[in-house]
């Protein structure tokens, strides 16, 4: 072998050597799977897991405190009669005592007391609001509860006529159109322990509407009869209009004597 060719083969295995020695690039670092890093990992899952049941786990919300609604007490409430038609009060229930009073239909009264035998309600006087009167309950409506009201004996009928002289007893209303008008007639029930009552005196108190005309006074005969209970009627004409009437009844006698003053109430043309 010639010095040239010696000299190609050392330059070949001089370039082989260096190619081999000679860096590639950057140097790659292989992970190490080591204990640390298992450490670092399974750490970073716990902390994971604990965040996430903190963000899902059910936050705590207070029991609502209730306080107790105040327990209110109901007073008891008046008891009031009303009435569907004019009624007349009384000294006592039924037509042996006295009118002192009248309750207007569609009006009400304060209850006082009641005789439920005899279907009727003490009530304050509508007229005289001081003082008390029996109101029959045929024709009251009762509005409230009745069940404590006191029952009240009836008081003694007014003294015999014989004994006080002249007393009017009661005066009925009665009407009648059969003469083409309607005609309220006032029966006047009295007594004159002396017999000589010769005029009952009509006394127009009020009308709810002005009307025209006047009731009349009626003379009387005197008699002995009058001492066992007489009757004398007086009379009103309602005419065509609608409205309420309100007339006083005295009987006189001879000897300048009066009688109790009866008041009545009435309607003219209402159903």
């Amino acid at each position: 072998m010639n010095q040239k060719n010696i000299t190609r083969i050392a330059i070949f295995f001089a370039l082989i050597l260096t190619a081999c020695a000679a860096p590639t690039g950057e140097p790659t670092i292989a992970p190490t799977a080591g204990p640390d890093l298992a450490l670092t990992v399974t750490a970073q899952a716990q902390a994971l897991q604990a965040l996430t049941q903190t963000a899902l786990a059910p936050t705590s919300t207070p029991e609502p405190t209730f306080t107790s609604a105040p327990v209110f007490t109901a007073t008891p409430s008046k008891v009031v009669v009303m009435a569907s038609t004019d009624i007349n009060c009384r000294s006592g229930p039924g037509e042996a005592y006295e009118i002192v009073g009248a309750l207007k239909a569609g009006l009400q009264a304060e209850v006082i007391g009641k005789n439920s035998s005899a279907n009727y309600w003490i009530i304050k006087n509508p007229n005289k609001p001081a003082e008390t009167c029996w109101l029959w309950g045929e024709f009251a409506t009762v509005i409230g509860d009745a069940s404590s009201v006191q029952e009240v004996e009836a008081p003694p009928t007014a003294i015999p006529p014989v004994a006080t002289g002249l007393v009017i007893d009661r005066v009925v209303v009665r009407f009648d159109a059969s003469s083409g008008g309607l005609i309220a007639y006032l029966d006047v029930y009295y007594y004159d322990a002396e017999g000589d009552a010769n005029l009952v005196d009509f006394q127009l108190i009020s009308t709810s509407v002005q009307v025209t005309g006047n009731i009349k006074d009626v003379a009387i005969t005197p008699s002995t009869k009058q001492k066992n209970g007489s009757v004398v009627t007086g009379q009103w004409a309602c005419g065509s209009k609608q409205y309420d009437v309100a007339i006083g009844v005295v009987i006189h006698d001879q000897a300048g004597h009066a009688s109790n003053v009866v008041g009545v109430n009435f309607s003219c043309n209402k159903n």
